[in-house]
């Protein structure tokens, strides 16, 4: 992996406003960006506008879209309604996508219940995913299934569960190993599940945080986002693993620390101006960070 070759940000970790994020992209002569929120806007949100901006922009300097940040599916499994809107979001988002020339759409795997593992469970939300795969036939667009902590698939062994019958060209991991850290009992993520995920990896999520056994609201293992390299992911040993899986291509910096703490509502569905405040000094932090450690495979 090479900085900035192999380097991207998720937009909102750095600004809602298109000029701040094309020329931190400048700077660091990152090749794009993962799109999520913009000028206050949730990404199921943005406006025609938004996206023709985006569009210019990328033409006009160079880089470019190289997913879009969906919500679709996080979600109550067991709402009907939802899931109906969020397949309407699914549909925008497609078009979205193709204005942009992006080919990778993130979703998820709906809202975390007791027994996530339970195999009625996972068959139905692989066949939610199949309905995902049915709508993008043919348009060349990729569906990159993000482990989430409030979502059923956390944790690399529930990710994998998932993604095992769906077909491997069209739908993969965006792996975080960060998330786990916020899901309560579950074991930190360690490189050998990097390596287990690696034939289905798309993209890659970098942020860092420290787990607490103890938090104000009396939940257990909560953690509390850092700097890149300074909480307890070991993102070190991380890249060596990925180095060694010959993995082509990209880590996305999901800053998600700011030096003022952020709302954690903010960083369940995050989207506007509260949570991009602060973002792009605390970004510019983890990128240099993840340089120093690209620098030391």
């Amino acid at each position: 992996m090479k900085f900035p070759d192999n380097i991207t940000i998720i937009s909102d970790e750095v600004s809602q406003d298109l000029p701040v994020i094309s020329a931190f992209i400048r700077e660091f002569r990152l090749p794009g960006i993962e799109l999520r929120s913009l000028n206050g806007r949730a990404f199921k949100d943005l406006t025609r506008a938004d996206v023709a901006a985006v569009s210019t922009a990328s033409r006009a300097e160079g880089w470019r879209v190289v997913g879009c940040a969906t919500p679709v599916f996080k979600c109550d499994l067991d709402d009907t309604a939802a899931i109906a809107a969020h397949r309407d979001i699914f549909q925008r988002s497609l078009e979205v996508a193709h204005e942009l020339n992006a080919d990778l759409l993130r979703v998820f795997t709906f809202l975390r219940t007791p027994n996530p593992a339970e195999p009625a469970k996972q068959a139905r939300v692989i066949a939610h995913l199949s309905g995902l795969v049915a709508l993008a036939a043919g348009s060349g667009i990729r569906l990159g299934v993000e482990n989430e902590h409030s979502c059923l698939a956390a944790t690399a062994d529930e990710t994998l569960a998932l993604l095992a019958p769906l077909p491997a060209d069209r739908v993969g991991a965006i792996w975080d190993p960060c998330n786990v850290l916020y899901v309560p009992g579950a074991a930190p993520a360690t490189p050998a599940d990097l390596v287990r995920l690696a034939p289905r990896l798309f993209h890659l999520h970098v942020k860092d945080a420290i787990r607490h056994t103890t938090h104000p609201s009396g939940s257990a293992h909560i953690a509390a986002g850092t700097p890149v390299g300074v909480g307890e992911v070991d993102w070190r040993a991380h890249l060596h693993a990925l180095a060694a899986t010959g993995y082509g291509g990209l880590l996305s910096l999901e800053t998600h620390w700011r030096l003022e703490k952020i709302d954690e509502k903010l960083l369940h569905l995050p989207a506007g101006h509260a949570f991009s405040h602060g973002g792009e000094v605390a970004s510019r932090t983890c990128l240099h960070n993840l340089k120093s450690l690209l620098e030391t495979l």
